[in-house]
This record gives structure tokens, C-alpha cells and sequence, in this order.
């Protein structure tokens, strides 16, 4: 792909909330292409077993000094593609894996060419832009602290990337682009191909951020960049009733909203052109509306086994008159029901 002219830096000045619009039912874990059938199930965390100690026989004359243990080998995420419906999907065997060496390996099980890139959780306002509107941009260009590209992964085709990743929140997506049947342009990403990945350590997710728990504390952050950020202490629920305690912990108004992973390109498309906040149809859950900044708010949901994602849609205008939803400028998380 060629090179796209950058365009004007540019950050939000003052928000206002703009009128709420109803959308398109939301097309989310829905059918298997032509039929009804149910989403695949969530992801599952990779388990260690351990092998069960042995005594030493007792006529063993003297002590028998185990061989040293060879080194750790780099953390594995397995990661496959897939479709169903109108919903892609990014599977992932790993939802936290320790800061150092990463090896990612991706399997496109889809029907269509998929990719998979990893990076920082950040502002992508830029590229979503460039790319619903069919530019062939290089996500490269606009993309912060790239780390693994496994680029343009033709159906039932195989890549393998390493990385060494700080602590911190980062990124599985796909950035192809595809065309609607009347001539319009869709993300993959905004078809549900995004994941989040905890690295853990020092100044980073603790390792606990994969224990299951029945409530999400949310923090609302600026971050790097320029970037607007939600950091949870967990990004494992347990099945049922799961409370979410949000903080906004910025300079404006934002909404929280919680849905299962799928398909959303068609409100985010009607919400840009309109101007207006995104209201996804149930099964998405709007749980907090136009929380001011420095307030906290709690609030609770009934949630089934499944991958869900954590962000705001409130639609706001840059100083050219563009409009630009929040979740794009990093408010995005996807956590997993158990």
C-alpha cells in the first residue's frame, strides 16, 4: 500500500454532547454467514499444569542434584481470524502475558484476507478516518509504537511476529478494508476484529489483571499523545451480575458503554455523518450517560459467558468541522465474561 499524505495535527477543543440518534440494530455475535447460529464462545486463558513432585527411592545412596533449569522461552499468543455474519472476530489464547519477548502466531481461518497488528492502545481518529473513507493509508504512518504488522494473511494462511513489549495496555487489530454492497467502506476493525492484550509489570497491568472478579473498576485518562484511555483493573468478569465503579478522570463529559464484540461499522458510519452520539441497540448496554469529569459511578449488569468491549461512542467535532467518535481516540477496551 502507498504512503497517505498525513493530515492536519489536530485535537478536540471544547465537547459538547451532541443529539443522541437512534441506530441500526447492532450486528454483533449474531449469524454464521446466511444463517442464526451463536458467536463463538470467549476466549480461554491459557493454564499451567504442574507436574506433581516425586520422593526419592530410599535406598538411594546419595543426594542426586537436579540439572539447572534451562531458560524461559519467550510468551506465546496464539491468535486466529474468523467470520461469522457480518461480525469478524480476533481469537486469542492470551488475554495478559508477562513484559518481554512475545511471540505472536496468526492463522486466518476466515473467508477474506485478514491481518493482525499489535500496539500501544492509543488515538487512531486519524487512520479510522483515512481508511472508512477508502484511502489506501499505511497504518504504519499514523500508528504509534507499532510492533508486529503480519500483513494482508490470505485465507487459511499462517504468520509469525516477535516483539519485545513494555509494560502496558496494547491492541490485537486488523486494519483491511472492505466494501459494502453499495460502494461504501468498512473497517475490519469496526467489523469487532480488535482484542486487548495486558502486558504486565512494573508501571504497567498487575499480574492479577487476569483473576476474575464480579466488579471492573474503571479509570477515564488522558493518555499518551494526546490519547483518551480506560484502564480496568481486571479484564476478566465472572458470569452474572458484574458491577462497573467509573471514574472520569478528565476535563469532559463521556458515556460508558458495554456490549458483546461484533459488528458496529454501520452506527459508527450513521453517527459521523449525522454528528450525533452513537446509541447501539441491545443487546449493548449504556451505563453511564454524560458522566461530568471527577466524578465516580457505580453501577451494575447481568452479563453471559462471552467477549464483550468497554468504551465510549459520544461523537464530537474537531475545530475543521469533522466529527469523530471517542472510541477512537483510545476509549476501547474488550474484557472476557466467565
Amino acid at each position: 500500500m502507498r504512503s497517505a499524505d498525513r493530515p492536519d495535527n489536530r485535537r478536540p477543543r471544547g465537547v459538547t454532547r451532541l443529539v443522541t440518534i437512534g441506530v441500526t440494530a447492532l450486528a454483533l455475535i449474531i449469524a454464521a454467514c446466511g444463517g442464526g447460529a451463536a458467536a463463538p464462545s470467549p476466549t480461554e486463558l491459557a493454564k499451567a499444569t504442574v507436574a506433581p513432585a516425586t520422593s526419592a527411592p530410599a535406598t538411594t545412596a546419595a543426594a542426586t542434584t537436579a540439572p539447572p533449569s534451562a531458560p524461559a522461552g519467550p510468551a506465546v499468543v496464539n491468535i486466529e481470524a474468523s467470520q461469522v455474519g457480518s461480525s469478524f472476530f480476533l481469537k486469542a489464547d492470551q488475554i495478559s502475558v508477562p513484559a518481554g519477548k512475545i511471540t505472536f502466531n496468526f492463522k486466518n481461518s476466515g473467508a477474506l484476507v485478514h491481518e493482525v497488528l499489535v500496539y500501544p492502545v492509543q488515538d487512531v481518529t486519524k487512520l479510522a478516518a483515512l481508511k472508512r473513507a477508502g484511502t489506501d493509508a499505511e497504518e504504519k504512518d499514523y500508528i504509534k509504537g507499532l510492533a508486529v504488522g503480519l500483513m494482508d494473511i490470505d485465507p487459511g494462511k499462517t504468520a509469525t511476529g516477535d516483539a519485545v513489549l513494555a509494560p502496558g495496555f496494547y491492541e490485537l487489530a486488523c486494519w483491511a478494508v472492505g466494501k459494502n454492497p453499495d460502494g461504501t467502506t468498512y473497517e475490519h476493525i469496526d467489523k469487532g476484529q480488535t482484542l486487548t492484550l495486558a502486558v504486565t509489570g512494573p508501571g504497567g497491568p498487575a499480574a492479577s489483571i487476569a483473576t476474575p472478579a464480579s466488579t471492573i473498576n474503571v479509570a477515564m485518562q488522558d493518555g499518551p499523545n494526546g490519547s483518551w484511555v480506560l484502564t480496568p483493573d481486571t479484564l476478566v468478569a465472572t458470569a452474572g451480575d458484574v458491577t462497573f465503579k467509573l471514574t472520569n478522570g478528565m476535563k469532559i463529559n463521556h458515556d460508558f458503554v458495554v456490549f458483546p464484540i461484533g459488528d458496529v461499522s454501520g452506527p459508527i458510519a450513521a453517527g459521523l455523518k449525522a454528528g450525533a452520539d452513537i446509541d447501539l441497540a441491545s443487546p449493548a448496554v449504556s451505563l453511564f450517560q454524560d458522566l461530568a469529569p471527577g466524578k465516580t459511578d457505580s453501577k451494575s449488569v447481568k452479563l453471559a459467558a462471552g467477549t464483550y468491549v468497554m468504551a465510549c461512542f459520544m461523537v464530537s467535532k474537531n475545530s475543521d468541522g469533522t466529527t469523530f467518535v471517542h472510541r477512537d481516540m483510545g476509549q476501547r477496551i474488550t474484557f472476557l465474561v466467565k
